[in-house]
Parts: C-alpha cells; sequence; structure tokens
C-alpha cells in the first residue's frame, strides 16, 4: 500500500477541493485527483461525492479522516519522545577512524569526553583502507578520500602530509641517491580503497623501479617494518616526528627522491538520521577541534 496517498487524501478532507489541496501540497491538481482516484480504487469505497458544487465526504471518507487524524497525533507524540531521547547525553555511539590517527591524536581527548559523558558508550572501528560506509553500520566516520560517501553528511577536514622514508641503517647501507630508486625494497600498502591508489601513483611516479618486499594493510605496521630496515615506504610524515623515542638505526630519514605530498583530504561524516541527535553533536563538534587545533603537526609543520 502506498501510504503516500493518504496524505494527498487528507489534504483534501482539509481543503475541501482538490485545487485547495494541490495549493497546499505545491502540486498540480490533477496529481490529487489521481492519487484520491487510486486510494478509494484500492479501498473499494468512496471517500467524496463528486456534486456540481464541489466535493463532499462519504461516512466512510469521514471514518478515514478521523482515523489519519488518530495515527497524526500518535505519530506528533512518537517524534517528540524520539527527539527527547536525541538530546538526552546517553546511549552508543559507532566512530570508525583510521587507526593510527586514533592513536596518534583523538584518543586522548575522547578518554576526556567519556569521562565527562560518562552516560555515553563509545565503539571505536578502526579503519584500514576505505570503508564500507553502506554495511558497516556506523554513526561517525573520519575518512581519507575525495568522494566523501553520499550516505553521509559532513565537511573536509585537512590533508595530511606524507613522504618516502627509511631507517638511517637501510639508508646507510644501499644506494638510495638514484632518481629511479632501483635496487630498493618497497613498503606497499595493502588495504583496498582510494588511500591505496595515491601510494600507488607515487610509488610509479618516483620509485618505479623498486620491488615491492612488503605489503601492510595497517599504517603501523609499515612503520615498524620501515624502522627494522625491511625497505622504504610511505608514511605521514607526523610519524617520522618522535626520532628520540628510538635508536639512532632505526630512526627514520626521508628520502629526496620524492617532495611531500599531501594526502586524500580527511572528511567527518555523520549519519543524517543521527547529525540532530545531541550526543553525536558534542562527539563531532570534539573532533572538529582535535583536528583544528593538530593542522601543523598534520600538514603544516612539513611543507
Amino acid at each position: 500500500m502506498n501510504w503516500d496517498d493518504f496524505r494527498f487524501f487528507a489534504a483534501v478532507a482539509r481543503a475541501g477541493s482538490v485545487r485547495g489541496a494541490a495549493g497546499e501540497l505545491q502540486v498540480n491538481p490533477s496529481t490529487v485527483t489521481r492519487r484520491l482516484e487510486a486510494l478509494e480504487s484500492r479501498l473499494g469505497v468512496m471517500l467524496f461525492l463528486r456534486t456540481n458544487t464541489g466535493l463532499q465526504i462519504t461516512a466512510e471518507g469521514a471514518d478515514v479522516a478521523r482515523q489519519i487524524d488518530v495515527l497524526g497525533e500518535q505519530l506528533n507524540q512518537l517524534d517528540a519522545q524520539l527527539q527527547g531521547r536525541n538530546q538526552r547525553l546517553e546511549g552508543k555511539i559507532r566512530l570508525a577512524v583510521p587507526d593510527v590517527l586514533a592513536v596518534s591524536f583523538v584518543l586522548a581527548d575522547l578518554a576526556q569526553f567519556c569521562e565527562q559523558y560518562d552516560e555515553i558508550e563509545l565503539e571505536i572501528i578502526p579503519v584500514h583502507g576505505n570503508l564500507d560506509i553502506a554495511n558497516a553500520d556506523v554513526d561517525v566516520a573520519i575518512l581519507a578520500t575525495e568522494t566523501p560517501p553520499d550516505t553521509m553528511v559532513g565537511r573536509p577536514l585537512y590533508q595530511v602530509a606524507v613522504a618516502v622514508y627509511g631507517s638511517r641503517k637501510y639508508i646507510a647501507e644501499h644506494d638510495v641517491s638514484s632518481e629511479d630508486a632501483a635496487g630498493l625494497a618497497w613498503i606497499d600498502w595493502a588495504a583496498r580503497g582510494e588511500v591505496m591508489g595515491f601510494y600507488a601513483s607515487l610509488r610509479e611516479r618516483y620509485f618505479a623501479q623498486s620491488r615491492v618486499r612488503i605489503r601492510c594493510d595497517q599504517v603501523f605496521m609499515q612503520q615498524t617494518c620501515i624502522r627494522v630496515h625491511m625497505g622504504v615506504g610511505v608514511l605521514p610524515c607526523y610519524l617520522s616526528a618522535d626520532q628520540g623515542q628510538w635508536p639512532e638505526p632505526e630512526q627514520l630519514q626521508r628520502l629526496p627522491q620524492m617532495p611531500v605530498q599531501k594526502s586524500p583530504t580527511l572528511w567527518l561524516l555523520t549519519h543524517p538520521e543521527l547529525r540532530n541527535a545531541r550526543r553525536v553533536q558534542l562527539l563531532v563538534s570534539l573532533l572538529r577541534d582535535v583536528f583544528a587545533t593538530r593542522q601543523q603537526a598534520l600538514l603544516d609543520d612539513y611543507l
């Protein structure tokens, strides 16, 4: 049953005419007539008498109108209940975020968020490569993409500076001066999606003669492979910053063949049906502030 036909019927009942209903619904009168006749045909009853002076509602039509009024009131009450629930600072939020961003930038601030709003439960879903939003059942997501999914709403944040790094020991033991990087082992990105294509284009342009030795779908695993001298690869520049924490051979050094590049844009996205929920609004506001204060560490320091 097409429930929308009842909306057309209710408009005619309120206005007392097809033309009045058409004006209320902002459609052509012929559309109202067609939908009304379709409803009468499906129900097997006449809802209005057509007279020389206009439409006259029948007893059956008046009964349908009363039922619609009752249903409308119930729906309004349900809407008010749900709106009130949306404003309560409780319930679950499923947040999808690349694990490297979560660990490096987000978790410390989320700890304060959880302490302040202890009735909100956060479920953090690590993202490797692209996230299948349609099947992921997430409420808020941070994704690196130039084509955000149309199933979510949001805004761009920032890009991330990336470069090719090797450990100091690996660079000292290999000829990294050749333009085509022949003979270098490449630590590749294995996760499917837009980031994989971006990394592949960088290798093709600047390190075409390197040989793929390891493929990883986690940035921290890539970083570790590079630190233990297995090869070179693309990393976010901020992962090279804490040099003092590592023994000198494992410290990272940028290779000169490729200038610092900008990654696909980070987007902060929300499920459209939850964007007015107060708990989601608070989390989104926090994440915007987190990345606004980290722009220099993500990008500006390395350009």
